[in-house]
């Protein structure tokens, strides 16, 4: 084994002077060793191939493992030891003794049992979800403890893919459940350490933790040498390392692969996290190197050096926001080879859209020989345009492959590049790259041989378990819990032709859409579209006309939304006048897009609806939409364009105004195939419209309205209908107008304008969704995904 001290370290590369490097951790931290054995404990159950017996599940360990270390001397070991062909101690949460090291002795595992009592904190807290959380005992507990430690060439194997006593799930479907649900799950984390001075962590493997696998907190000094981690990628919440508020930290020589952060720095309160050194390390599936998203304690004093990153959803990643940031600083990464992730290199103080005056600054910063051998996104933010709030880091021989094929997202950033040049320099509207004096070309840091797999573990027994199907959906929350904050990035990382879905948690998401992919769903779990809220404040006065105001841009086809808001806001801060107040909650070119139990939220010009055409309206293709149990507010042609569509079982509600049109429809020939229909609707105001409300106005000579089954509210004008400009137009002439069983206070049959249709039930049956939105692919909008044809 490896025995050289780490308090100072030379670089492998020749390309450059290599001088000697001070590492963070004011330690001198040398590869640890085994304690002497105060006694020795020998196993008591027989785990053939990964599995524990039903009677073998009652046979907890625990009370003689805790006694053990209870009567252990400070400096010894309690060794744990498989006998024969019994090599499993099961057991229930255990608290570790000052300086006593628990040894886990090679082909021997402590298993956790599967019994969610074992570890309530108050009756019947764990194993469950629910809003609150957090209420499980962790495994293994160390607080305030000294010269403490987890050693040996065993395995710990926490079991979050067995299926619990007395469920009928695993740990790691409670926390799926969980995700989906948007609420908390329940779960014991393995190793939670608190206000411990030297502990070490040394050869140990560590499996399948229900949660975090190792979390320290207010500790004085943590060593992890040689540690493994491995737990699938698709265990949701199982990150690897987590110091929180603790200094002289060394994570050294160690191999992670887990389904969160696989080290992930968490300062709180209590205070920073300082003084830390990752050196020679592997990472692979999981969440990358990680600060966050909490930082207000601020992060300073870290070394990252020598790591490879493989398969990860993130490489190195800083993220907090304003309610939860600090300053973070003082930071290296060096000698850094990352490939397979989806976002290299992270660093933003938006994570959330989250308030408040803990604001998240990040300074001197550098990246030094880094070296990304596959696309991905990159993401450099700082927090503001002010000079001080501005993200500040410098690249040093940073080499990006495959940069064609990558998504950059930059602002707000002062980036220095040298005094070795890379190719990897953003460069964004507001961000700023200034080569340092005497710079030189750079080269990429040679990768090949550094990257391995996952070393083989025959000495640390692993049960057996259910791995997590792998959940494609892209889960999305404002609060940070989700893969993304912002919809329109995970818009970004969708694939371009196969679809996606979206599941989006309720909160507010201030930012434009722009789906531009086929087949993507976008929806909330919550069944109150009020909860979930996408908005912007854009206006066709501010952005070159109306059609550049929308809130959601829906350019591709099949598009599926759900159980959400999308709206403009523009009138919240400006007086709605007549010209350039036109701003768009939606803009719709895509074919077959549906919309269900939706709220579209605006004044003047809320829903465009739009064919797609050539600018001389040659070679139109039809576009048809489906909404369905919606919400649509406005006041001014709040629905309009001259798509095919049709809104059944929704409330057409008018604002506050001096009258207004629902409609305004544009079919431009009668040979075009367009029109409006709506179906089982009911139409509203607010007590502040003063004026008439019609039906609609023709846009373009052709356009075609149809009402049927419409409850129509009393501001409805009686003439139903109005002309463009009265007087100048004559488009009622050639608009095709009609109603069937209207009913309500503005139904007004014998008052309609003359030009009005009045249909049979045989000529009402054409415009039944199935059969009006049907064309030549025999397209049944009614028939929701997730639904069974009706």
């Amino acid at each position: 084994m490896l025995s050289r001290s780490l308090s100072f370290f030379f670089s492998p590369l020749s390309f450059f002077v290599a001088l000697p490097l001070l590492a963070q951790d004011t330690r001198t931290v040398t590869e640890p060793k085994i304690p002497p054995a105060c006694v020795t404990l020998q196993a008591d159950i027989a785990a053939r191939n990964g599995v524990i017996s039903a009677a073998d599940e009652q046979k907890l360990s625990t009370a003689r493992i805790q006694d053990a270390m209870d009567h252990c001397a400070a400096g010894d070991s309690v060794v744990l030891r498989a006998h024969g062909k019994k090599n499993v101690f099961l057991t229930g949460p255990l608290t570790l003794r000052d300086g006593v090291t628990l040894v886990i002795d090679k082909n021997t595992a402590l298993v956790a049992s599967r019994d969610p009592r074992v570890y309530d904190l108050s009756p019947g807290g764990c194993g469950i979800v629910s809003r609150r959380g957090h209420g499980c005992k962790s495994l293994i507990t160390g607080d305030g403890i000294k010269n403490a430690g987890i050693m040996g060439l065993g395995s710990i194997d926490a079991r979050g893919g067995a299926t619990l006593l007395g469920q009928d799930v695993t740990w790691w479907d409670l926390a799926h459940e969980a995700k989906v649900r948007d609420e908390q799950q329940s779960v014991p984390s393995m190793i939670a350490i608190r206000h411990a001075e030297n502990f070490t962590m040394y050869e140990i493997t560590l499996r399948n933790s229900p949660g975090f696998h190792v979390s320290v907190n207010q500790t004085d000094g943590f060593t992890a040498w040689g540690v493994k981690i491995m737990t699938p990628k698709t265990a949701r919440n199982t990150d690897g390392i987590d110091p929180g508020s603790s200094r002289n930290i060394t994570i050294a020589y160690s191999y992670i692969h887990t389904g969160d952060d696989d080290v992930c720095l968490k300062p709180s309160a209590a205070g920073p996290v300082s003084n830390m050194s990752v050196l020679h390390n592997h990472f692979y599936t999981g969440h990358g190197m990680s600060i966050g998203s909490g930082t207000f304690g601020g992060v300073d004093h870290l070394l990252v050096e020598d790591l490879t990153i493989d398969g990860a959803d993130n490489g190195l990643r800083i993220k907090s926001d304003r309610s939860r940031g600090g300053l973070v600083h003082q930071v290296v990464y060096r000698n850094i080879c990352i490939r397979n992730v989806s976002n290299p290199l992270v660093f933003t103080p938006l994570y959330t859209t989250f308030s408040g005056d803990r604001l998240p600054i990040y300074k001197d910063i550098t990246l030094e020989n880094v070296h990304i051998l596959t696309p991905g996104a990159y993401t450099f933010y700082g927090l503001d345009p002010d000079p001080d709030h501005k993200l500040e880091i410098k690249f040093d021989n940073v080499f990006a492959d495959d940069q064609k094929d990558s998504l950059f997202y930059d602002q707000d950033a002062a980036i220095t590049v040298g005094p070795h040049l890379g190719n990897l320099v953003p460069k964004g509207d507001d961000v700023t790259d200034t080569d340092a004096p005497d710079s030189t070309p750079g080269q990429p840091l040679d990768c090949d041989t550094r990257f391995v797999p996952f070393p083989a573990d025959k000495t640390a027994p692993e049960m057996v378990g259910k791995v997590p199907p792998e959940d494609k959906t892209f889960y999305v929350a404002a609060d940070g819990t989700g893969d993304y904050y912002s919809i329109q990035r995970a818009l970004d990382m969708a694939p371009k032709t196969g679809g996606a879905v979206l599941s989006v948690s309720p909160g507010v998401y201030r930012e434009i859409l722009i789906i531009d992919k086929p087949n993507i769903t976008i929806r909330s779990a919550n069944p109150d579209p009020s909860k979930t809220i996408v908005v912007n404040d854009r206006s066709a006065g501010q952005n070159g006309g109306t059609l550049h105001s929308a809130t959601v841009n829906v350019t591709a086809d099949n598009f599926f939304a759900e159980n959400i808001t999308f709206q403009n806001d523009f009138n919240r801060t400006h007086e709605q006048t007549s010209q350039g107040s036109q701003a768009l909650a939606i803009n719709v070119t895509g074919d077959r897009a549906v919309f269900h139990n939706v709220r579209l939220l605006g004044n003047q010009d809320t829903v465009y609806l739009g064919t797609r055409c050539e600018p001389d309206r040659q070679d139109c293709v039809p576009t048809r939409q489906y909404f369905s149990d919606c919400y649509v507010a406005g006041n001014v042609d709040f629905i309009f364009g001259d798509s095919k569509a049709v809104f059944e079982n929704c409330e057409l509600h008018s604002t506050p105004h001096s009258g207004g049109y629902i409609t305004a429809q544009s079919r431009h020939y009668l040979a075009e195939d367009s029109g409006f229909v709506f179906d089982h609707c009911k139409i509203t105001a607010d007590p502040g419209v003063t004026g008439p409300v019609y039906l609609g106005r023709p846009w373009r000579p052709y356009a075609t309205v149809i009402y049927m089954h419409t409850d129509m509210g009393d501001k409805i004008d009686p003439a139903g209908w109005h002309e463009w400009h009265p007087g100048q137009t004559h488009s009622l002439d050639t608009a095709y107008y009609a109603e069937f069983d209207s009913s309500g206070p503005g139904a007004h049959h014998d008052e309609r304008d003359p030009h009005t249709h009045f249909l049979t039930p045989e000529q009402a049956a054409q415009y039944e969704p199935k059969v009006f939105l049907r064309d030549t692919d025999h397209w049944d909008p009614t028939k929701l995904p997730g639904q069974p044809a009706q």
